[in-house]
């Protein structure tokens, strides 16, 4: 493998086409990585090559078998039986990648001053939809540093309407 997980998220994306269980794989991988996350000494038993390679996948299957769908647990089996856990976490991340681009889904990282209301959340929402082109999945964080205004993070594009950006820009044009 080439250290990112790469392959392993293609593989495992060209499976979820074929099978037309998108949001189910999709689940059971946000699924996998909080356990995973909250449990990382399971992924040093699992990459352990001490431990038998039937032990391992056994011990993947008593906890996983029955809670995620089969393509993702035959997922989880090749990585472990490689002894590749360590690029667990970079092989999700990188299907999760794929699968925002394959449902048209962003990411914007909305940055205020105070808490937005409801009403301005979804109106934003809904601007940066019509303006992308895509479903926004927006996470909200609160800076009082930026005085007012906001500060948005969407598909590598950075908008900044901030009062501190403003002010910063004002400051430029006096000197």
């Amino acid at each position: 493998m080439n250290g990112n997980g790469k392959e392993y998220a293609i593989a495992l994306f060209s499976v979820m086409l074929e099978t037309g269980t998108e949001d189910k794989v999709a689940g059971d991988l946000n699924f996998i990585d909080r356990t995973f996350k909250e449990n990382p000494e399971y992924i040093d038993y699992l990459n352990n090559p001490s431990i038998p390679k039937s032990e391992r996948i056994e011990s993947l299957r008593s906890t996983f078998e029955d809670s995620v769908c089969e393509s993702v647990f035959a997922f989880l089996n090749v990585i472990c039986e490689h002894r590749d856990m360590s690029v667990l976490f970079s092989s999700i991340e990188e299907f999760n990648t794929m699968y925002d681009d394959y449902k048209h889904i962003a990411t914007a990282v909305i940055t205020s001053a105070v808490e937005l209301s409801d009403d301005q959340k979804k109106r934003l929402v809904s601007k940066l939809s019509e303006v992308t082109g895509k479903n926004i999945h927006a996470e909200y964080e609160i800076d009082k540093n930026i005085i007012g205004g906001l500060s948005v993070v969407v598909d590598g594009k950075h908008f900044d309407g901030s009062v501190r950006k403003n002010l910063k820009n004002i400051k430029e044009v006096i000197s």
